[in-house]
């Protein structure tokens, strides 16, 4: 009798008892593309808290989520009742450096998706070269190469480009009747002045040789790649430089109003005049003209006023240029890196 009686309290509980409560997770992606999300549908619990985890494809980034909180890739909610959570994710963005070399600008256009400043990866930009007046488009340079204008760039990633514009022959013949002299001179592999034939004068015996080098400090006002590397020794001469050559490296041409004033990028350790002059075809000197830097250890623009030889000099057909770049006595070597050599109107 005992027996049968616990037999029927137990079945009794058991028939009171409830099956557990559950309700469904459901997860989604938007854009369905941009990314996964696990578990994709599970049942839990009530009261049981729901891991989720989500993942973005190679081109989108995880942004947020919709029906659970936090923006971190990994979430969890209480599931008390039925829920849809989904995770939100954008394209990435990638920049488009743009830099010139010589003369001309860059235009953008924006062929499918993204913005101007900022643009949604794999964005189709149509970039296109357009020189200055009496320039002509040479290269492309950096993440694109070759002479094709306009080229079409598909953005997978953060990308610096170059237009390198190379003056026309129109600019300096052997007569000094063209406008401009061959510039800016940049150092730069496919600009002006990196092959060029340097001579260093005055420098104890003229060692070393004027070095083409890769930019010391690219962060400042000259973000180019090679610059101009002159070491004035102890022993060398206050008015120690180096000399292009004669003739096919600047090009003939006479001082106007259009190029008369000439500018210099500097990057020196110490407070020193740097001297400019130019040299007829004959060998008749223009005065140099001396302007100091007022910074050191970053890049400084100098500025020198060459007006005064408009009109001089025997021919006044100019050929050559003439740097004095550290143009004083020195008890100590200094090093002066020099670069992007303008010519221009005030």
């Amino acid at each position: 009798m005992k027996k049968l009686f616990l037999f029927a309290f137990v079945l009794t509980i058991f028939s009171c008892s409830k099956d557990p409560v559950l309700h469904t997770l459901f997860t989604s992606s938007n854009p369905i593309n941009g990314g996964s999300v696990s578990p994709s549908k599970a049942e839990f619990e009530n009261g049981e808290s729901a891991e989720i985890t989500a993942v973005a494809s190679s081109e989108y980034v995880f942004q947020n989520w919709s029906g659970a909180s936090g923006s971190e890739t990994s979430t969890s909610v209480i599931m008390d009742m039925d829920k849809l959570v989904t995770a939100n994710f954008i394209k990435k963005k990638y920049t488009l450096n743009i830099e010139t070399i010589g003369q001309g600008t860059v235009s953008e256009k924006l062929i499918k998706s993204g913005s101007v400043s900022n643009y949604n990866s794999g964005s189709i930009i149509e970039v296109e070269a357009i020189p200055s007046e009496n320039w002509k488009f040479s290269e492309w340079q950096g993440d694109i190469s070759g002479q094709k204008n306009p080229y079409i760039i598909n953005l997978t990633s953060d990308k610096s480009i170059k237009a390198v514009f190379k003056k026309n022959d129109t600019g300096g013949d052997d007569t000094g009747n063209g406008t401009m002299p061959n510039g800016p001179i940049d150092f730069e592999s496919g600009g002006y002045g990196a092959n060029w034939t340097w001579t260093v004068f005055e420098n104890s015996d003229n060692p070393p040789t004027l070095e083409i080098v890769s930019n010391p400090n690219s962060s400042g006002i000259n973000t180019s790649s090679k610059v101009a590397k002159f070491t004035a020794l102890s022993s060398g001469a206050a008015y120690a430089g180096c000399e292009s050559q004669h003739g096919s490296d600047i090009g003939s041409f006479k001082f106007d109003s259009n190029n008369s004033i000439v500018k210099i990028m500097v990057y020196k350790t110490v407070i020193s005049d740097v001297g400019l002059k130019f040299v007829e075809s004959d060998g008749e000197a223009q005065p140099e003209v001396k302007v100091s830097n007022t910074k050191t250890n970053e890049w400084e623009e100098l500025t020198f006023d060459l007006s005064g030889s408009i009109g001089k000099g025997k021919t006044g057909i100019i050929d050559q240029i003439v740097i004095f770049p550290d143009f004083k006595d020195r008890s100590s070597d200094n090093i002066i890196y020099f670069d992007n050599i303008s010519f221009g109107s005030n």
